[in-house]
C-alpha cells in the first residue's frame, strides 16, 4: 500500500469528521451530502496489505480505521436518536395536511 493509498484512508476520516461535525449541528442537508461522497470513497477503497506495512504504518492505519469507526458509530447513534423526532415531525406535518385537506372541502 503506497502512500496514495493511505490518503485514502485519511480522506475517508476527515469526511467521517465532516458528516459527525454537521450530524451535531442537525445540518442533515449537508450531512447528506458528505454520506455521498462518504459513500464513494468507501466504495473504492484499495485493498490493504498489511504483510507490505511496516510496523509504524499498520498501528498508524489501524488507529485511522478505528478513528473512523468510532465516528461512524457516534453517527449512527446520533440518527437513531433522532428517528423519533423526525417521524413525529412527519406525523405533525401529515396530521396538519389532513386538517388542511378536511377544512378545505
Amino acid at each position: 500500500m503506497g502512500v496514495s493509498d493511505f490518503s485514502v484512508y485519511t480522506d475517508l476520516k476527515a469526511c467521517t469528521i465532516k458528516m459527525l461535525s454537521a450530524a451535531k449541528a442537525e445540518d442533515w442537508d449537508n450531512m447528506l451530502l458528505q454520506s455521498q461522497f462518504f459513500a464513494e470513497l468507501s466504495s473504492n477503497l484499495p485493498m490493504i496489505q498489511w504483510s507490505t506495512l511496516t510496523s509504524l504504518e499498520q498501528q498508524q492505519l489501524a488507529e485511522l480505521l478505528q478513528e473512523c469507526n468510532q465516528n461512524v458509530q457516534e453517527l449512527e447513534q446520533r440518527a437513531i436518536s433522532q428517528r423519533g423526532e423526525l417521524a413525529a415531525l412527519l406525523q405533525n406535518m401529515y396530521n396538519t395536511g389532513k386538517l388542511q385537506r378536511a377544512y378545505d372541502v
